[in-house]
Order: C-alpha cells, then sequence, then structure tokens
C-alpha cells in the first residue's frame, strides 16, 4: 500500500477542535493523487489543530508517533498486528501506521515498530504540537530546552535532565531550583516561544544538539519552531502546555517517546489521573447548589480586576464553579464582580497587602467572598513553578478551600509535598511555594 503524502492527518473521530476549519484538512486530502488511496481506505479527518488546546482536543489519549497504527498511547505488539491487518485489508488505514514515513505502509514499518518496542530505532518521527512532522535521529543524548521552563520541567520529570545540554535558568522560584540545580551553569540561548522571543540560533547550533524543543503555538503567540529548524538544521520540536489541560499529556508523551522514557511518560499521567480522582470522587457528588462562585483573578494592574489566568479545570475539579467563562486576558469591572458575587476569589501571587486590598475595598463589602472572608492567593501553574506539578497541588489547595467540611481530614502541605517529591524527587518543595507565595494554610 502506497501514500503518497504521509503528513495527512488522520485522528479518530471528526469532532469539532476550537473553531478549526475542516476544509484545509480535507483539501489535502482530496489533492493530487491521494484519491486512489482513499478509495482503498476507510478514513475519518478531524481539522488540523491549531494550537495546544486544540491539539490536546484532536489527539486525547493519542501517542503522536509514526508506529501507533492503532491510535493508543503507547507503541506496542498491538501496533505490528494492525499494521499486518492494513497491509492484509482488514483493518483501515491511520495517521501514524506508517512507522518508518517513507509514504508506504509494509513490513518494514513492521520492521520500524519492533526497533521502536525494543528501543533501537535509528529515527523516529513525531508530529509535534504545531502539526509539523519531525524526524529525529536516535538516541538523542544532547537538547536544548527552549520551550520556556516547560521543557525543561517535563525533561527533569521524566528523568532526562542529564541530557540538556542548554536552557534557561529560572530567575524566580521554581521546582527547578530543588530538582536540579546544576542547571543554572548551562549555556542559555534562550525562548524559542515567539518572533519576538531571545531565542540565539547560532548558540544552540555551538552546543552540537540532537534536538531543540521549542514552544507550540499557543495563547496567541506563533511558533518559531520551522524557522529555528531551516536556520539550525537540528530537528526542532513544539511543544506546550494547554491552558485548560491538567495533566499537559500531549507533552509528555511527545518528550518521553523522544528521549526514550515513554514509559515514565505514562506512569506519570496515570499518578496524575488517579490524584485528581481522589478529589472529583467526592465533588463530583456535590450539587451545582453547593458549590461556590469562584473568581479566579490577577495578571497585573489592580489584581481583583484582570482575568488572565489558565484555571477553569482545576477550579472545577475541585468542586468549585467559575464566574467567568473565558480564560483570556480580559479587564472585568468591579460592577461586574459585584453582579457575578462571587463566594470565593483567588488572586494569582495574592500577597497580603493585595488580598487586605480586596476585603477592604468599599465597593465590594457586599459580595460573598469580602463579606465571608474568603479571598486567598494562589500560584498558577505557569512560567515559575510548573503546569502538571502546580496544577495538580492546587486541586488539593482549592478542595480544601471550597469545601472545608467535606475534606476536613485533607492535609493539603503533606499531600503537596508529596505530589511535588513524585514529580522532582526532593520533599518539601510545597512547603517552600506555600511560604513564598503566601498560600493558605490550615493549622
Amino acid at each position: 500500500m502506497v501514500l503518497t503524502e504521509s503528513t495527512l492527518r488522520w485522528p479518530k473521530n471528526i469532532t469539532s477542535t476550537g473553531g478549526i476549519e475542516e476544509a484545509k484538512t480535507m483539501r489535502e486530502i482530496f489533492s493530487g493523487t491521494l484519491i486512489p488511496v482513499l478509495l482503498c481506505l476507510s478514513l475519518v479527518v478531524m481539522p488540523a489543530a491549531a494550537d495546544a488546546d486544540s491539539f490536546a482536543q484532536a489527539y486525547e489519549d493519542t501517542l503522536t508517533v509514526y508506529g501507533n497504527a492503532n491510535l493508543d498511547d503507547i507503541i506496542d505488539e498491538n501496533d505490528i498486528e494492525y499494521v499486518r491487518g492494513i497491509i492484509d485489508g482488514t483493518e483501515d488505514g491511520t495517521q501514524f501506521a506508517d512507522a518508518n514515513y517513507d509514504g508506504q505502509i509494509d513490513e518494514d514499518d513492521v520492521t520500524q515498530i519492533e526497533l521502536i518496542i525494543a528501543g533501537e530505532e535509528d529515527e523516529l518521527t513525531i508530529l509535534d504540537m504545531d502539526n509539523r512532522t519531525v524526524t529525529v535521529p536516535m538516541p538523542v543524548e544532547r537538547i536544548v530546552s527552549a520551550a520556556g521552563y516547560d521543557a525543561t520541567r517535563t525533561l527533569i520529570q521524566l528523568g532526562a535532565k542529564d541530557k540538556i545540554v542548554g536552557c534557561s535558568y529560572p530567575t524566580s522560584w521554581s521546582p527547578i531550583w530543588y530538582a536540579a540545580p546544576e542547571l543554572e551553569a548551562l549555556p542559555d540561548p534562550g525562548f524559542a516561544w515567539s518572533k519576538s522571543g531571545s531565542f540565539n540560533v547560532e548558540e544552540a547550533i555551538s552546543l552540537e544538539p540532537d534536538v531543540i524543543f521549542a514552544m507550540g503555538s499557543f495563547a496567541g503567540c506563533t511558533s518559531v519552531a520551522g524557522e529555528i529548524q531551516e536556520k539550525s538544521q537540528v530537528p526542532t520540536i513544539a511543544v506546550a502546555g494547554s491552558r485548560e489541560g491538567l495533566w499537559v499529556v500531549d507533552m509528555l508523551r511527545i518528550v518521553g517517546a523522544v528521549t526514550g522514557n515513554g514509559e515514565k511518560a505514562r506512569d506519570l499521567i496515570t499518578y496524575t489521573k488517579e490524584k485528581v480522582d481522589e478529589i472529583t470522587k467526592i465533588t463530583s457528588k456535590i450539587s451545582d447548589e453547593d458549590k461556590p462562585v469562584v473568581y479566579s483573578c490577577g495578571g497585573g494592574g489592580k489584581a481583583f480586576v484582570c482575568e488572565c489566568l489558565p484555571s477553569r479545570s482545576y477550579i472545577e475539579f475541585a468542586g468549585g464553579l467559575n464566574a467567568i467563562e473565558t480564560t483570556g486576558c480580559v479587564q472585568v469591572s468591579k460592577e461586574q464582580i459585584i453582579k457575578w458575587n462571587p463566594d470565593v476569589i483567588l488572586i494569582h501571587l495574592g500577597t497580603p497587602e493585595k488580598i487586605e486590598e480586596v476585603l477592604s475595598d468599599p465597593v465590594l463589602q457586599n459580595v460573598n467572598a469580602v463579606k465571608n472572608e474568603r479571598v486567598y492567593s494562589i500560584r498558577v501553574g505557569s512560567a515559575g513553578s510548573g503546569l502538571l506539578g502546580q496544577r495538580l497541588v492546587n486541586v488539593y489547595y482549592l478542595a480544601k478551600i471550597f469545601h472545608p467540611d467535606e475534606f476536613e481530614d485533607l492535609g493539603v502541605e503533606e499531600e503537596g509535598n508529596e505530589i511535588m517529591e513524585y514529580l522532582y524527587g526532593v520533599d518539601g518543595i510545597y512547603t517552600d511555594m506555600a511560604e513564598e507565595y503566601y498560600l493558605h494554610r490550615w493549622d
């Protein structure tokens, strides 16, 4: 079976993903010599993802590595069986069945899958989070981590920090300080996250990396991964954390596959889901009438008049109702806050002064959160703290804030330290974070 264009996107289903038009992908499929192929295969097509959120929606539990023929989260013997089914005509062709990415589905793909399973492949082809197909020579031993701090944290969590030869080191509080202080001494080519980023391609090249991780498109910022790869001639993979996602599973899976730590990535994903389930098995039984309305704010200016946080998912996991529907930067008036009348107000980086500013504001005195003094600091898992780790501990932190009776026996600090130690290998990180960011503490 011959595929004349193996960059097609063939995900599992055809559900809409964040307003991405289907026309582009359909045009790619029905152009040129692909029509005969489609006459032989029963394929379903999903629109291409344009950013981390839509990528996460499109690929769900799919490992986006060529060789994952049956579109699950692992490359194993089942993929060999599936490819042989395609060859025999008993299975439909799928996006990642062309394991060696040569435009044909044949026994050579079976051989490539066997090599991937054994960890002996010479190269690996992946679909990154900008829907770019990137082929990486394997094994990867030298990495420039330029996707903000996100890729660096992910590499640490996966046990691959020794492969990093260049990265930016955080200047504000971060688990990276505790888990990998040695990274501070490495060269820093800068952040590869948009045209206005500070990435130094020449310095990156001088580090002789096998791969560069760049920031994928997100929150209106357009990725420059393709430009970096063209200039450097180094495989450059775009990764990003979904603004709404808690588990950043796509980044974990991609980075895990490229570094040979796919099993560890799956372990982290499973662990995180299990930890969230500990909370949601309780909050899912709470009626909406008994859930607090939550306004999460911060990000600049007056602390309580700007919503700019990717917070909906963990607020909902913790048993809260979001006052605001968007996660983009939206200026919110005090009049709107009064109209929402939130039961809880969360202030990103809420210092005691910012919290007091809200509690003492004469205009807000009839707002439930102010009347009942339910205004708290929160550290959202973005630049300094970590998308996976910080968002995960926030679920526990917020669950006890929202429902103190239901979670009376929950030791937030103990759980927070346990989670962060599991992710970063160091005890006491949550305690330090709680002190640094004035998080609420329970006696």
